[in-house]
């Protein structure tokens, strides 16, 4: 019987701003041209190992940095190794254990990268890739030919959904940062912009609050700010439950498309399907926001 072997992708949605070229591909190669790590958590490193830009596919690679100068544990004896076992080591500065790759696709018209965040017992952590990019996007030869680019984790719609769906909704809040125009429509998009533009702002915030016995009933264009926000930033929601106020935030809540296959599928032809399921996905949540603002 053949063994089935789930494969997950998530998705970064990454925005250059209007006043520059918004050449994603250029992007992307650049940040893989310069061949550089970042640690994303503990000793844990995440970088793009390759990338094609006539495929607008590559590999997202993940290691771990050994600090050879810190103590180690010698497991024979129990105890803290010499320094005549240490200097036994020799391993070459070049070399990082731990190795994983995961395969990545660029859409440059949704400007949305996903990615493997699971396939073959291998897992790559979300918040992570986001790092990644967010720590990439600041480096100088990037920011030099492609400004202040934005990148943050798409978060699931379904989330959003739920949380504006509870019964007793007191509080919500979104936080933005400069979304994409084209994404959100244009009314939405020159209220966001006129605010950050005459606060010299880099965050947009709007928040609701019901007091007493009063609960938030959202209407569309909250709904679709819910959405805006789990593309370009952050939603969270407190909900009155047995009389506490209980939190609720999308953060931790990527939008995720998943696949089970067999052996006998590529590994780089299946992510190929979830991807394309993904960035369709994001199309059609993106064009739904855009038909409700138009008419808000």
């Amino acid at each position: 019987m053949a063994r089935n072997f789930k494969v997950e992708v998530a998705a970064i949605n990454i925005r250059i701003p209007e006043d520059k070229k918004r050449d994603y591909e250029a992007l992307i190669e650049t940040i893989a041209r310069l061949r550089r790590g970042v640690r994303v958590y503990g000793d844990t490193h995440v970088v793009i190992s390759s990338y094609s830009r006539k495929e607008n596919t590559g590999v997202i690679s993940k290691y771990t940095e050994i600090d050879l100068d810190g103590d180690w544990f010698n497991q024979n004896s129990f105890d803290a190794a010499t320094p005549e076992q240490l200097s036994e080591i020799n391993i070459p500065n070049h070399l990082k254990p731990n190795y994983a790759s995961f395969y990545f696709s660029l859409d440059p018209k949704e400007h949305v990268l996903a990615f493997t965040s699971y396939a073959g017992a291998k897992a790559l952590s979300t918040k992570g890739v986001e790092k990644f990019f967010k720590t990439a996007v600041t480096w100088r030869e990037v920011k030099s030919e492609f400004g202040r680019v934005e990148a943050d984790l798409i978060k699931d719609y379904g989330a959003v959904e739920d949380i504006l769906n509870l019964p007793h909704l007191k509080e919500l809040e979104f936080i933005i940062r400069p979304p994409n125009n084209d994404d959100i429509g244009s009314t939405l998009a020159a209220v966001i912009e006129e605010s950050l533009r005459e606060q010299n702002a880099d965050e947009y915030e709007e928040k609701l609050k019901a007091k007493g016995k009063k609960n938030i009933n959202p209407n569309k264009r909250t709904r679709a700010l819910g959405n805006v926000a789990a593309e370009n930033g952050e939603f969270r929601a407190k909900n009155l439950e047995k009389g506490m106020k209980v939190s609720y935030n999308t953060a931790d809540k990527p939008l995720t498309e998943m696949e089970i296959h067999t052996k006998e599928a590529s590994d780089l032809s299946v992510f190929r399907i979830v991807a394309k399921k993904i960035f369709g996905k994001i199309s059609a949540k993106r064009e739904e926001v855009r038909r409700i603002t138009a008419t808000e």
